[in-house]
């Protein structure tokens, strides 16, 4: 019997994956579709002849956050609520878990098979963090040009989704 959480962790990524072929599909008049689910990367995507793939990671709020999600979501356990606070550094909290993510994606070894592959594939980020604003990002930006990364080359480009009224917005990063 699958674990849980694992079941629930797979549906976030193949929802994120859904919403980054949407994105490119409209970027780029494209008819992207997930052909292969290896984990990882979460799945090789094809287009007419063009093969490209895409991973996905999660950026909390903080691990409080996560397990607050997480527990809530898992069917069968019980929720672990982040709690009422008070709640500090919430913008610095958050943009050290933002870069530490796509850090630790970007100096992956395990990806360089697939770069070889097929190309430097789409590195996804999805922000889980309810007092996301342009203040947020700003303060990520900040934090990601005073970081140093042994980019391997894995990924063409990164982008986000955030969740935005009742959907969702995808946006390209363009600090990368």
């Amino acid at each position: 019997m699958p674990n849980p959480r694992s079941t629930i962790k797979e549906k976030h990524e193949r929802f994120q994956v859904g919403l980054l072929i949407n994105e490119l599909n409209r970027r780029h008049r494209a008819s992207y579709r997930v052909i292969a689910e290896p984990d990882p990367p979460e799945a090789i995507i094809q287009s007419g002849r063009t093969t490209r793939w895409a991973e996905v990671v999660t950026a909390y709020w903080n691990d409080s956050y996560a397990r607050d999600l997480n527990s809530y979501a898992t069917p069968g356990e019980a929720h672990v609520s982040v709690g009422n606070g008070p709640f500090i550094n919430m913008d610095e909290e958050f943009a050290l878990k933002f870069v530490a993510a796509v850090k630790a994606k970007l100096e992956k070894n395990g990806y360089v098979p697939f770069r070889d592959k097929y190309g430097p594939g789409y590195l996804l980020v999805s922000i889980h963090y309810p007092f996301l604003n342009s203040g947020s990002m700003a303060l990520v930006e900040k934090m990601w040009a005073q970081t140093a990364v042994h980019d391997l080359g894995c990924f063409r480009s990164v982008y986000v989704t955030f969740r935005i009224f009742e959907g969702y917005r995808v946006v390209r990063w363009r600090v990368m």
